[in-house]
């Protein structure tokens, strides 16, 4: 397979190491980026000018709520970073005493969760009171399903703000510490405890959409 992409060989170790720089531990990028330092700071301005084009013009992007539109909202927000942009990983990911899906299994809670945003009318049927429980239950299997190789966080806060826009609600991300959310993220899968994600949820839960929607670009 010499046309092959060095992280999609068919061979698990060489995928792992063939995500980096060779001789590296800094993953492949479009910017240049030698030192995970240089490559995060990086990616951090080049996704924040991203999202904005993004929010200023929402119909640039179908808003099928599945596994298509996470990849394509990944593609968009790191398009300028990681030439594997919107691809699915090809290595299983584990941290600490967190495991993830499986490569090839990563469809199956995404689409669990899309036929759930389905069956609610994008959240629009869940009441306030309801919505924190659903949304940790939700964002837990997207967590689990962590589609990509870097860059599923950001993805995913970019998912939930234009799921939660549909209803007119939205999601105070900056009323929160990302160690808050990354701890509840944690219990969940490494506990099975849902709760601290309920409870963040409730906290930031709002009624200040990140998007607004006319009426033909969903």
């Amino acid at each position: 397979m010499d046309d092959a992409l060095p992280w999609d060989t068919g061979d698990y170790d060489l995928n792992w190491v063939g995500y980096f720089i060779p001789g590296s531990s800094v993953l492949r990028n479009r910017v240049g980026a030698t030192t995970r330092e240089a490559l995060a700071a990086a990616e951090n301005d080049l996704v924040e000018v991203r999202v904005a084009e993004l929010r200023d013009n929402p119909s640039a992007m179908m808003r099928t709520y599945d596994l298509a539109h996470l990849q394509a909202l990944h593609w968009h927000l790191f398009q300028d970073v990681y030439l594997w942009a919107g691809e699915l990983r090809t290595v299983g990911i584990e941290k600490e005493d967190e495991s993830f899906m499986t490569p090839g299994d990563i469809g199956r809670p995404i689409d669990y969760i899309a036929g759930q945003i389905a069956e609610t009318e994008q959240l629009r049927s869940i009441s306030n009171a309801d919505l924190p429980g659903r949304l940790a239950d939700m964002y837990d299997f997207i967590n689990f399903a962590h589609p990509f190789r870097e860059g599923n966080g950001r993805t995913q806060r970019e998912f939930f703000d234009q799921l939660l826009s549909e209803s007119g609600r939205g999601l105070a991300w900056d009323a929160i510490a990302l160690t808050e959310l990354h701890r509840a993220c944690h219990l969940a899968r490494a506990e099975q405890n849902l709760e601290p994600l309920r409870t963040m949820f409730a906290k930031i839960v709002d009624d200040d959409p990140a998007y607004h929607f006319g009426p033909d670009t969903s």
